[in-house]
């Protein structure tokens, strides 16, 4: 199959560091083209994935890491409606999204965004400093007294740190806490002690195929992991589906997922994590992405299977050897 297989190699471009697990702000990655379907590659070396060059190396061997199946079944799909013809949105709706707010932008312009449409929702990168996370959070639930507040720390912070994270919040900012995602490593007892003393939601990232308790929820990215499966380990758990801060063409494939989900989960989906093309510099991919009032990620719907039908074609391919 290797014959089949076109490479365009990317480079996603930050204005900041994007978590507590990364200083880089530059993020290589790969669209493959694979017969008549497209999808993102996209490693995270941070969170365990092989580096883009031995991803390739793996692929053009015949061999496969978690990653490559779930992108190779992502370009299968899309390939399958591009021959047909088709969007794979086509009587779909993509359900509404939180802020992913930026450290690179502006504060004032992106509280007005949040606004103007009317997010249910923001998240912020937790860091380590927890304080500097505390102020952030109070200072926006201040500016935004409506709005539901999440915080990702990657599990970059210390069992103490976390206690006192949720101990001294703000009253303001506490009532506003919608959940708090991998505070630290996932420990169930930890977990499961802070949240029944403190009352908060904790959502589980890394860890879940292990995960027994502690959580409220379970985050999944449909770049990395099928929703499907997760469902199947963690019945009745409520699923946050998020992109994997990758390509365009990445998020649309997770916000294809996060429709079909929506569709069989119902109220048992979270609000997901969509929205996060603004994270990086612009190219014609990523002005094909807007966002509706509510919070709702606008994908190329015209374009057959995922979109993006002209810009894809009008990219260097080359053959992977």
């Amino acid at each position: 199959m290797t014959d089949e297989i076109w490479v365009h190699r990317y480079v996603l471009r930050a204005g900041a560091a994007l978590n507590s697990a990364s200083t880089r702000i530059e993020f290589p990655g790969a669209l493959l083209r694979v017969g008549d379907g497209f999808a993102a590659l996209h490693p995270w070396p941070e969170f365990g994935d092989a580096p883009l060059n031995e991803q390739l190396r793996i692929l053009a061997d015949g061999g496969t890491t978690p990653l490559l199946d779930r992108t190779l079944h992502a370009a299968a799909v899309d390939g399958e409606a591009r021959r047909a013809g088709v969007s794979l949105f086509a009587g779909l709706s993509v359900p509404p999204s939180h802020y992913s707010w930026s450290f690179a932008l502006p504060t004032r312009p992106q509280i007005e965004f949040i606004q103007s449409k009317e997010f249910r929702a923001v998240k912020i990168k937790g860091f380590n400093n927890y304080g500097e996370t505390t102020r952030f959070l109070d200072a926006t639930a201040k500016a935004c007294p409506n709005l539901r507040l999440r915080a990702d720390f990657n599990g970059c912070l210390e069992p103490a740190g976390f206690r006192k994270f949720v101990e001294f919040m703000p009253l303001r900012m506490y009532r506003q806490m919608d959940l708090i995602e991998d505070p630290t490593p996932y420990d169930p007892a930890l977990w499961e002690s802070v949240r029944n003393h403190w009352n908060v939601r904790l959502a589980l990232d890394k860890g879940w195929q292990n995960g027994n308790g502690g959580f409220d929820v379970v985050v999944v990215k449909p770049a990395r992991r099928d929703w499907r499966a997760v469902a199947a380990r963690h019945p009745g758990v409520p699923l946050l589906l998020t992109s994997a801060m990758d390509h365009p063409l990445g998020q649309a494939w997770a916000a294809y997922e996060s429709a079909l989900a929506w569709q069989e989960l119902g109220d048992n989906l979270e609000l997901g994590g969509l929205i996060t093309q603004h994270l990086f510099q612009k190219d014609a991919f990523s002005d094909k992405l807007g966002v509706d009032q509510g919070g709702t990620l606008t994908v190329d719907a015209q374009g057959t299977g995922l979109g993006f039908n002209e810009e894809l074609q009008t990219l260097p391919w080359e053959r992977l050897r």
